[in-house]
């Protein structure tokens, strides 16, 4: 009886060959084919909706930037953490309403706040670490673990502004009018008005004060506004405020002008042994020299510990040997430095708590009796004394301008600006959707190739032991009919 084997792949050939990628395409096209309509129609359910989901969010936006020292670690110009919410505060959308002559629109306030948001906006920094970390930068995804991003630009929103009555070109007027009331807010929020207080300086017809005494409080004062004056002086030395036609290095020199009237004057009431009440005033410098003795005393005792503490402290010391030569390093803890700084403190403060023992010993050496001081010596130190506080109040009053105008032309005005202009848009999806099919045909192509793979590797399996069925059976026939014989 004849046998006919139907196995197609008599020779076995060992890894790929075309007949064998050949043979693969011709059993799965169609697989390929069904599986790649499937999944791009599931792709296209998913994805489309999604996107035209997005798309049909309308918004008004605009992007303002901050640049001033303190932001890139998320600061306000006062040192407090940044607060972007205030931004779209009620207040400035109030205003910003009215300005825009918009109050006919917008008549809920806080409808329109509760449509609008501020979004920060990437950093360079940032986008370069994450663009350097996707491309395998072992030390920027390390860097990214314990990175936090502090945004410098922020875009302003209003989603959806047709659902609050606002055309696009509307909305475009509000943002800008938003941005500018902002500008007012951020300057008065963060200006400096008023820096320092004129009220102080009235103390000359005060019978109970010793012109001495109010010589002691006008120097404090006075040396705090100079100090400040100098801080400015280093940060901006070529500004010039346009409402005083005046710098601070010229505000500087008026200053020490008036210090030096006030030391003259302070040399009068010496020199001429002036005091309202000698009693009274002999009475309050000996209270104050046992004060002062007292704290250069403690003061004494806390620097001899100091010392002691420093002498205790042994460098670390280290040898090196190199180019033939013998190097010797000494280095020494923190601690160390720690103990040095507070120890210089400790000194200015000696050499102040001296100066102030010196002036007491000096005022004391004056009143030396109780006889009282001619009237006319008084009032003549009063009067020098009232027409250079008058003086003191004006030039106050105009550091005081001076400052509140640099803050606001040359800092906080500067800290601001709009870097894009409104727009109306629509937000769409932060996905490609091509990228989507294309990953979806990728996808039915690899699931299907897996499917026809498996499927060949099988039915070959089947045909070979088929085959060998076939092939034993005429054997075993053989055999049999012998037997019969």
């Amino acid at each position: 009886m004849n046998q006919v084997c139907e196995y197609e792949e008599i020779e076995i050939e060992e890894g790929i060959t075309f007949k064998k990628v050949a043979y693969f395409f011709k059993k799965g096209w169609l697989r390929m084919v069904i599986y790649t309509a499937v999944l791009v129609l599931l792709a296209a359910a998913v994805a489309l909706p999604i996107k035209s989901f997005y798309k049909s969010e309308p918004i008004a936006t605009t992007t303002i930037e901050y640049i001033y020292n303190g932001i890139e670690t998320g600061l306000a110009p006062d040192g407090s953490l940044l607060n972007t919410d205030h931004i779209v505060s009620t207040t400035v959308l109030s205003d910003a309403v009215a300005e825009a002559n918009l109050g006919d629109v917008i008549t809920d306030i806080s409808a329109l706040r509760a449509k609008m948001r501020v979004e920060g906006v990437d950093t360079d920094e940032y986008v370069a670490l994450v663009e350097a970390a996707a491309n395998g930068d072992t030390e920027a995804a390390n860097t990214l673990r314990n990175y936090k991003m502090y945004p410098t630009s922020f875009n302003i929103v209003i989603s959806q502004p047709e659902s609050l009555g606002l055309s696009d070109a509307q909305s475009e007027q509000l943002l800008n009018k938003i941005v500018q009331c902002y500008y007012r807010d951020f300057q008065k929020r963060y200006t400096v008005t008023d820096m320092f207080a004129t009220d102080t300086f009235n103390l000359s017809q005060n019978k109970d004060v010793e012109f001495v005494d109010i010589y002691d409080i006008y120097s404090i004062e006075l040396d705090s506004v100079k100090a400040f004056l100098d801080e400015l002086i280093v940060q901006n030395p070529k500004f010039v405020s346009y409402v005083n036609n005046t710098s601070f290095s010229q505000l500087s020199s008026e200053l020490n002008l008036l210090i030096s009237n006030y030391s003259r004057i302070n040399a009068y009431v010496l020199s001429n042994n002036v005091w309202r009440n000698k009693a009274a005033a002999q009475s309050a410098l000996k209270a104050s020299k046992e004060v002062c003795e007292i704290n250069i005393q403690v003061l004494s005792t806390y620097i001899d510990s100091l010392k002691d503490q420093i002498s205790k402290i042994l460098p670390n010391t280290t040898t090196s040997d190199g180019n033939g030569m013998h190097n010797v390093t000494v280095t020494y803890p923190a601690e160390y430095y720690v103990y040095q700084r507070q120890l210089n403190e400790a000194y200015l403060q000696m050499k102040e708590y001296e100066l102030q023992l010196a002036n007491i010993d000096a005022r004391l050496a004056k009143v030396t009796d109780t006889t009282a001081t001619d009237g006319a010596y008084i009032e003549a130190a009063a009067k020098q004394l009232e027409i250079t506080e008058a003086t003191t109040v004006t030039l106050i009053k105009k550091i005081n301008a001076t400052v509140e105008d640099y803050y606001k032309t040359a800092f906080i005005a500067a800290s601001v600006r709009q870097v894009r202009m409104p727009i109306v848009t629509r937000r769409s999806a932060g996905f490609n959707v091509l990228i989507v099919f294309a990953s979806a045909v990728f996808v039915a192509l690899v699931a299907a190739g897996i499917v026809t793979a498996v499927k060949i590797s099988t039915a070959n399996a089947k045909r070979a032991k088929r085959a060998e069925e076939q092939a034993e059976r005429p054997a075993d026939d053989g055999k049999t009919e012998e037997q019969k014989n």
